[in-house]
């Protein structure tokens, strides 16, 4: 009986352990930090959430958004990486991490830019600004001016370095969307973000990185921290694995150790929970679609760019593909015309969708053969049969 008992037991102990094994949330998931989020950049999809529309100041990872509007005027063609930059006497006299630039001095918009990623250097964020804008105060309506742009609903900002003032605040998740915006349109400032150590002025200044995540954690290459008195210890924090790159930002933290593990946390809990699916490649046909005014019924369709869902651990193999034909199309049609869209689904829910093409041309069928299609179909229907 005892034996029957024990049998049982671990039955039910090992189905418990399944189900829990397979859970892609953990509820009891706290971030030792005043908020916190966890998403996957790409796609925009949301992991873990903590206080995250919370107003609160944001410290030095206010040049996220100084670093954005600074890679934009290079994209754009308005700074190029080698102009000078004249030190002004308002950015010599800025206080906080600095690289101790002096009335006059000049440096390129790369040395200014690589110390305002690696040092946190608010006299370098203000001789960037001024150099951009004509005067911070224009530089700073300008970066509120994107915030807006970017739909973030709880930022404003008062400086371009992130010291502490009345009014100038923002919150985890509208930091996330500002350091979402960097990576998916100006991945190059990877290439500063993942500097440890670096030098200015002819090796006479060491540029020591301030966020040591990317030396502990692996797969981490970005992106900006933040600290003062007011704010605490804050950091933006991305790593990449296999392909899968996940975002977090933490304000808040009581320490430098903590802002650094609880980030560790964060993307540890987005790794081991979720992953990403790659559903079609650019690189040949996904299948066929059914068209019934097509001369040949299923046509073949591709995709213009790799396409993929991030999605729980537990739930990637029921992941599903669902077909939508374009209605109203006009025939021939050409090689890469627009055909309809191709869903990803989950549990009955479209949780996103790419367009899809035609892989050759496609002419129509004669009315005669359309007809008879659409009395087949409608037995088809009707039986439920294929």
């Amino acid at each position: 009986m005892i034996r029957r008992l024990l049998h049982l037991f671990l039955i039910v102990l090992g189905f418990v352990v399944l189900l829990l094994g397979q859970s892609p949330v953990k509820a009891d998931l706290t971030v030792e930090a005043r908020s916190a989020i966890l998403l996957e950049p790409s796609t925009g999809k949301i992991l873990f959430t903590q206080n995250e529309h919370q107003r609160l100041p944001p410290a030095s990872i206010t040049k996220t958004m100084t670093m954005l509007l600074v890679l934009e005027a290079i994209a754009e063609g308005k700074l190029n990486w080698n102009d000078p930059v004249i030190t002004s006497r308002n950015a010599a006299r800025m206080g906080g991490s600095q690289i101790y630039l002096k009335e006059g001095e000049i440096l390129t918009v790369k040395e200014l830019f690589k110390a305002v990623v690696v040092k946190s250097a608010n006299d370098a964020s203000t001789a960037l600004a001024e150099h951009l804008a004509g005067s911070t105060e224009a530089f700073v309506a300008a970066m509120n001016r994107k915030a807006k742009a970017l739909g973030l609903q709880n930022t404003n900002f008062v400086n371009v370095t992130g010291l502490p003032a009345p009014d100038h605040y923002s919150s985890a998740y509208d930091l996330a969307i500002i350091s979402r915006e960097l990576l998916l349109k100006h991945p190059e400032v990877l290439q500063f973000t993942t500097i440890t150590t670096d030098y200015l002025r002819d090796g006479q200044f060491v540029l020591k990185n301030t966020n040591e995540l990317i030396t502990v954690y692996y797969g981490a290459d970005g992106l900006k921290t933040g600290y003062t008195q007011e704010a605490l210890y804050c950091l933006a924090a991305t790593a990449k694995r296999n392909g899968f790159r996940l975002l977090s930002v933490i304000l808040g933290a009581e320490t430098n150790e903590a802002r650094v593990s609880q980030s560790c946390r964060l993307l540890d809990y987005g790794y081991q929970n979720y992953c990403w699916e790659t559903i079609f490649t650019s690189k040949a046909a996904i299948g066929r679609v059914y068209i019934k005014q097509a001369r040949s019924e299923y046509i073949p369709v591709r995709v213009k760019s790799d396409f993929g869902v991030v999605v729980a651990k537990a739930q990637k193999d029921a992941l599903k593909v669902r077909y939508n034909v374009q209605k109203g199309l006009s025939f021939p049609l050409a090689t890469g015309a627009l055909v309809g869209t191709a869903s990803v689904i989950l549990e009955g829910q479209e949780i996103a969708q790419t367009p899809i093409y035609s892989v050759e041309p496609v002419t129509k069928a004669n009315w005669f053969i359309i007809g008879w299609r659409s009395v087949r179909d409608f037995f088809r229907e009707l039986f439920g049969t294929d």
